[in-house]
């Protein structure tokens, strides 16, 4: 959701400043028009209409680099807000999900990986579900094993109401794990052992 909101704004500023630039070259266009009308038509004309034309150009010539200015204010606005939005968003990921304890591995020990879900916990395998995305960080940080690189082949119901289990191999070295997982409540999930599976 956050990626199609972050997506939705890039296009509406694209949008905007797609009508600047078009605003820009229109008045430059009417810039150009008025000035070969002053510079073709009569002398007489050119005596009465000069002061006019001046006065009209030299305000369309401050409209434009008003909008040049507003455009290039929404340019800086957009390099200089991506950073504050990529650091905003992973903020909040680490609020939501906590932060990974240091170390890790399968040679432990483990920490419980901290939660961003109430008490009391409800467990769900739906892979969609907070608790299934702790589940697989925890699992991640028991093997070492980053989670875009890992192969879940089963993570389920660990024996207990607050144990699971999940088998997972990593994509790179090819090398399998039974990860035992329990709940620590109010501080997430606990890796308790991890076993390489031949």
């Amino acid at each position: 959701m956050k990626r199609n909101q972050r997506y939705e704004t890039r296009l509406e500023k694209r949008k905007q400043n797609r009508f600047l630039n078009i605003a820009i070259g229109l008045v430059f266009l009417l810039i150009v028009v008025v000035a070969f009308n002053l510079f073709s038509g009569d002398d007489n004309e050119k005596a009465s209409t000069s002061v006019n034309e001046q006065t009209e150009s030299s305000n369309e010539t401050k409209d434009d680099s008003a909008i040049e200015m507003e455009s290039d204010k929404e340019e800086n606005n957009d390099v200089s807000e991506e950073p504050d939005k990529e650091e905003t968003e992973t903020n909040e990921e680490e609020e939501a999900q906590s932060e990974t304890p240091e170390g890790g591995g399968p040679e432990g020990p483990w920490e419980p990986i901290g939660t961003s879900q109430t008490e009391p916990h409800q467990k769900s395998y739906d892979d969609q579900s907070q608790d299934w995305k702790e589940m697989v960080q925890a699992i991640s940080y028991a093997t070492n094993i980053p989670e875009d690189e890992m192969t879940i082949f089963w993570l389920g119901n660990g024996g207990g109401p607050d144990l699971s289990k999940g088998t997972v191999q990593s994509k790179v070295e090819k090398v399998k794990y039974d990860v035992e997982l329990q709940w620590i409540p109010e501080k997430g999930w606990q890796p308790i052992s991890v076993t390489p599976v031949q």
